[in-house]
């Protein structure tokens, strides 16, 4: 039983590390198109 609770909760932390690095990617990613967004505005 402790064993299968070891590995329900290691599941779930990398659920959540997924979860995190997505949201992370993400944001990264709406931060570099406002960047160039803007750079390319500048730039004309």
């Amino acid at each position: 039983m402790a064993d299968k609770k070891g590995k329900e909760l290691a599941a779930v932390s990398v659920y959540l590390n997924t979860g995190i690095v997505a949201g992370l990617f993400g944001i990264g990613f709406v931060a570099a198109a406002l960047i160039f967004g803007v750079i390319t505005l500048i730039v004309r």
